[in-house]
């Protein structure tokens, strides 16, 4: 599964589950998401790949983006993020280390290249709307196909 890396604390809050493939499991009402998610994606900083989810391997650098900005490149493999391995153990210590992040903010990846380790360090930029609309509206899909899943079967 590839994810997309705008604001993974975001991601983490609102569609981590719904994009690894767990069930939907928002209980806020639907225009309650979708003004959290809105003023939290607004201040949330954005780094702009994509990556496939098992191995950490960067499949597209967005141009323009701070990771293109960076020189993060297809085919690296993420190791770290700000020192902390990028491993399901760590799950929750990567986490905190998302969680604050914002425009502005400078990061550092450890990143495999050819062989060989390199540290990247970028500054957060401010998530593009476009991006932004993209996630909230895949967040409100997967409300909208919840409440039918209730509508249809109400002992869920």
């Amino acid at each position: 599964m590839i994810r997309f890396l705008a604001a993974l604390g975001i991601l983490a809050l609102a569609t981590g589950a719904a994009l690894a493939g767990e069930p939907f499991n928002c209980k806020a009402s639907a225009q309650d998401c979708l003004e959290m998610m809105s003023a939290k994606l607004k201040s949330s900083g954005w780094v702009g790949i994509e990556f496939q989810e098992e191995t950490y391997r960067v499949t597209k650098v967005v141009p323009g983006s701070p990771a293109a900005q960076a020189g993060l490149q297809e085919g690296d493999i993420l190791f770290a993020l700000n020192g902390v391995r990028l491993l399901p153990q760590n799950k929750e210590a990567l986490a905190r280390v998302r969680k604050e992040w914002k425009p502005g903010q400078c990061v550092a990846y450890t990143v495999q290249r050819s062989g060989a380790d390199r540290e990247v360090k970028l500054t957060l930029a401010p998530m593009p709307a476009d991006v932004m609309a993209n996630w909230i509206g895949q967040h409100m899909r997967e409300h909208a196909e919840a409440e039918h899943r209730v509508a249809v079967d109400p002992i869920k």
